[in-house]
C-alpha cells in the first residue's frame, strides 16, 4: 500500500505523522477484518513527495527523533519506521528529461525556470496524451497545476481548459513580458529570504551557542515576515525559545 504525503515546507516531525498515518491506517484494517488475510498487516510504502524551494532537512525515520544513543539497551524498542523523499527541486533537467511517463512531466512542470520550459512541457504533455487515450482525464489535473503557477503572474487570468490553447496563450507577447518580471522578482525574494536566515543564523548562535537541528531547521524554513520578528525578538530574549518558539512535540 502507498501513504503519500504531500509538502512544501521542511517538516522536522515529518517522520513521526506518517509513523501516526501508518497506525490509523492499520487500525482502520483491523477493524475491517475481512481486510487483513491470514491476521498479517499489509506492507507500506511511506512516501512524502516535496516541492519546497529550499532543501529538505528532516530526519526520514523516527529513530533519528529519540533522543537516544543506538548503544541503548532501550534501542531495539524503539519505532523503526522510515519514509522515502522524493525532494522534486533536486532533480535536474538533464535527470528529468530522460525519463518518461507522467510523474517526469509534472516534476519538470514544478521545475519549470520560466516560460519557454513551461511551453516545452505543455507541447510534451499533449504528445504523451495524445499516445495514451486512456490518461485523457489527467489534462484537467495538469491544467489545475498550470492554473497554480500562473496565478502569481496573473491572478485574474482565466486559463483555458485546453492545453493546446494554453499553450497559444503562454506563446503570446503578453505572457513573455509578465513571467519575465515574475521571475526576476522571485529570484529576489528568495534571495532577501535566505540571506535573512543565514543571518539570523549566525546570530542566535552567537547569542545561544550551537543550534539544535529543529531551531535551524524552523529559521531556514521560515518567510520573510516570521524572519524578520525573529530578528527583533533576540535583542530582548533570555534563550532560543523565546526567539523561535519551544520545539514542536
Amino acid at each position: 500500500m502507498l501513504l503519500l504525503e504531500f509538502q512544501s515546507t521542511s517538516e522536522h516531525f515529518m517522520a513521526l505523522r506518517v509513523l501516526a498515518y501508518a497506525a490509523l491506517l492499520w487500525q482502520h484494517l483491523v477493524r475491517e477484518k475481512p481486510m487483513i488475510a491470514g491476521g498479517k498487516l499489509p506492507p507500506l510504502l511511506p512516501v512524502v513527495l516535496y516541492n519546497g524551494e529550499r532543501r529538505w532537512r528532516a530526519p526520514e525515520a523516527v529513530h533519528a527523533l529519540v533522543g537516544l544513543p543506538e548503544a541503548s539497551l532501550l534501542w531495539q524498542w524503539q519505532p523503526q519506521l522510515r519514509y522515502h523523499l522524493i525532494d522534486i527541486r533536486r532533480f535536474s533537467a538533464a535527470a528529468l528529461a530522460t525519463r518518461e511517463g507522467l510523474p517526469a512531466l509534472w516534476f519538470r512542470l514544478e521545475n519549470a525556470a520560466g516560460q519557454d520550459d513551461v511551453k516545452v512541457v505543455v507541447r510534451e504533455l499533449r504528445a504523451w496524451l495524445g499516445a495514451h487515450p486512456a490518461f485523457s482525464s489527467v489534462e484537467a489535473v495538469f491544467v489545475a497545476l498550470l492554473r497554480a503557477m500562473i496565478a502569481p503572474v496573473d491572478p485574474a487570468a482565466r486559463l483555458p481548459a485546453d492545453l493546446l490553447e494554453v499553450e497559444n496563450m503562454l506563446a503570446s507577447e503578453r505572457w513573455v513580458e509578465r513571467w519575465q518580471r515574475e521571475g526576476e522578482e522571485k529570484g529576489r525574494q528568495v534571495g532577501r529570504q535566505e540571506g535573512k536566515a543565514e543571518m539570523l543564523l549566525r546570530l542566535l548562535q552567537r547569542r545561544f551557542g550551537t543550534l539544535p537541528a529543529w531551531a535551524t531547521e524552523r529559521v531556514t524554513s521560515a518567510d520573510t515576515a516570521a524572519l524578520e520578528d525573529w530578528s527583533l525578538r533576540i535583542l530582548d530574549a533570555s534563550n532560543l525559545e523565546d526567539v523561535v518558539g519551544e520545539q514542536r512535540r
